[in-house]
């Protein structure tokens, strides 16, 4: 029983270690102003991202790619977390113990088309990372919208059609049951 305290204890020792490792520190002064402040307007939405690969064409792909996904994130997300928080305490009087855990865990799921988002801004940083911007038009998002609705509306018909011509068919059966020996080639 000793044998799994200590191991419990060890473990804890090892998280709050981790936990305490100093953080890199970043050089903002070698980092694109539209990076740091992408601009805002009424008409439009924009994403940043960055990438730091072996090549420049995947950096600058990459980046893009993940300033699309900063763009899909601010339209629409989904936003799944689970939080743990687990407290012992064992022992008595004097001589108690407490071991104490929290762990948060968040995950984001974004579905969302981009169509017609635009390439504003790339630069390259001293180090190589590539920085990129991208815009989104509002009436691209709009239109997307038009779109879903219209097909929504359309499949709504479908849907209504379908179950007018099943409820005729009911009917159909309830006045007419189908007898054994009936149909069905013989």
């Amino acid at each position: 029983m000793k044998i799994w305290k200590y191991a419990v204890l060890a473990l804890v020792a090892v998280a709050l270690l981790a936990g305490c490792a100093t953080q890199e520190t970043v050089d903002t002064k070698n980092i694109p102003d539209f990076y740091l402040n992408p601009p805002f307007a009424e008409d439009a939405i924009y994403g940043v991202g960055d990438a730091k690969m072996s090549s420049l064409s995947t950096s600058r792909t990459m980046a893009l790619s993940r300033a699309r996904d900063d763009i899909a994130r601010q339209v629409e997300v989904t936003v799944k977390n689970a939080i743990t928080d687990y407290a012992q305490e064992a022992g008595s009087g004097d001589n108690k113990q407490v071991i104490e855990f929290a762990e948060t865990v968040s995950r984001q799921l974004v579905d969302t088309v981009l169509r017609m988002a635009k390439t504003k801004e790339v630069a390259v940083g001293e180090d190589g990372t590539v920085y990129a911007m991208v815009e989104y038009g509002t009436n691209s998002l709009v239109e997307a919208a038009q779109e879903t609705f219209q097909r929504n509306e359309a499949a709504a018909f479908a849907e209504f059609k379908a179950d007018q011509a099943l409820q005729k068919l009911n009917a159909e059966l309830q006045n007419n049951p189908p007898q054994a020996g009936q149909g069905g080639g013989q």
